[in-house]
């Protein structure tokens, strides 16, 4: 039997590609090592400012994203720790739940057999609010918009039914019915917290417009249009942006991807899927990168939202921009004297990916929320604190001034 022998040029290409294929995943894999342990930037005199005492602080307002799939058998640590460092400041405590609030697809339809389970996770960041007697802002996350089904929509509005129904005036979905916003929450004398459903711009199903807009161009640009003037009739009020995804991160949705992950690929999926795929493994970073979802910055749809708001706050700076999404705990230079905070490490479920770069000044993967806190005399610290002691405890792991 004769047999047909490829034909060189052809055997040369084939070879190329697995060549470069098999350089690039070594690349990325060399380059693959997660930050251990705390972060903190050499540029920065100290990684703790001066505590300061309770009765100086007119606001607190508390970070934490990502949230939604807490620990039903035992109080989730991270949540623990929040209702506790809230309670000490109670009606003067505003907590904001940067989205994915419940996972893994948002609130199903009451018939549904997953209801009452996804009711429990719900309840729980329900109840650091009742307990601690803060203010409680839910965010939509892409999660929450069903995961991008086409029920996205409806799931956000089934979420805020189920918010409305406690009756708790301190406890309010914002922004409501898959609205894009801006929404305006002014909080006392000082603070203007403005929140963005970042979700709307990356959904492709059905989802509402801006009125009198006849099309998604017209709606985006009546967004940034509004976010501009909130921003610019915000008096001597500290600003406070809040959305899902964030402007800047360093991890998996930024392109960033460990060891881990091209080892055992799965872990993406559920973080005790440990089957080793190497090699294979790399495929799914790479591609990754190559921008094939939105929900990642290399996405055009997530560039568009990133350079829209970025483009306002060039002109018109807020105190922080703050999102959840990536599941880390970071704080960000932004090239325009404003913040950016990535506090998306809500459950002890998450297992991330992390590094730094030069605009870093603190990042660290452990569970954790962050507190904004403005004081009688104008100054405005800022605080990342993690739990400990399976919640019973927490700890302080950075601060600095944002505004002395």
């Amino acid at each position: 039997m004769t047999k047909t022998l490829m034909p060189l040029h052809q055997f040369e290409h084939r070879h190329r590609v697995i060549f470069l294929f098999t350089f690039l995943a070594s690349l990325l894999f060399l380059n693959s090592c997660s930050i251990q342990g705390v972060f903190v930037n050499d540029k920065l005199a100290t990684s703790h400012v001066e505590n300061v005492d309770k009765d100086d602080i007119v606001q607190s307002v508390f970070l934490i994203g990502d949230a939604g799939k807490p620990s039903l058998e035992k109080k989730e640590p991270v949540l623990a720790a929040l209702e506790r460092e809230a309670s000490k400041y109670r009606e003067r405590g505003v907590i904001v739940f940067l989205g994915d609030n419940v996972y893994p697809k948002g609130m199903p339809k009451e018939s549904h057999d997953e209801r009452p389970f996804m009711e429990r996770r719900l309840n729980e960041l329900v109840s650091v609010v009742e307990q601690s007697g803060a203010t409680g802002i839910f965010i939509p996350g892409n999660h929450d918009w069903g995961e991008w089904s086409d029920d996205g929509l409806e799931s956000v509005k089934r979420q805020n039914e189920f918010l409305e129904a406690k009756k708790n005036t301190r406890i309010r979905m914002s922004p409501q019915g898959g609205t894009p916003g801006p929404d305006i929450i002014d909080i006392g004398a000082h603070v203007r917290l403005v929140v963005l459903d970042t979700e709307w711009w990356l959904h492709g199903n059905p989802k509402p417009l801006y009125p009198n807009t006849h099309d998604e161009n017209e709606t985006k640009k009546a967004i940034t249009d509004s976010l501009e003037k909130v921003l610019k009739s915000a008096g001597n009020r500290y600003v406070i942006v809040v959305g899902h995804h964030p402007l800047e991160s360093h991890g998996t949705h930024s392109g960033f991807f460990d060891w881990r992950d091209h080892i055992f690929p799965l872990r993406e999926i559920e973080s005790w899927l440990l089957i080793p795929l190497p090699v294979v493994g790399s495929m799914y970073p790479l591609i990754r990168n190559l921008g094939i979802s939105n929900q990642d910055m290399s996405g055009s749809k997530y560039e568009e939202m990133k350079h829209a708001f970025e483009n306002v706050f060039s002109q018109h700076p807020p105190l922080v921009y703050a999102a959840g999404h990536e599941h880390t705990l970071e704080v960000l230079e932004s090239d325009d004297e404003y913040l950016i905070l990535v506090s998306g490490y809500g459950t002890s479920k998450h297992d991330p990916s992390l590094t730094h770069a030069d605009h870093t000044l603190f990042a660290h993967r452990h569970t954790g929320f962050m507190r904004i806190d403005i004081l009688i005399d104008q100054r405005v610290r800022l605080g990342v604190i993690e739990p400990r002691s399976e919640g019973e405890k927490s700890e302080e792991v950075f601060s600095m001034w944002i505004r002395q």
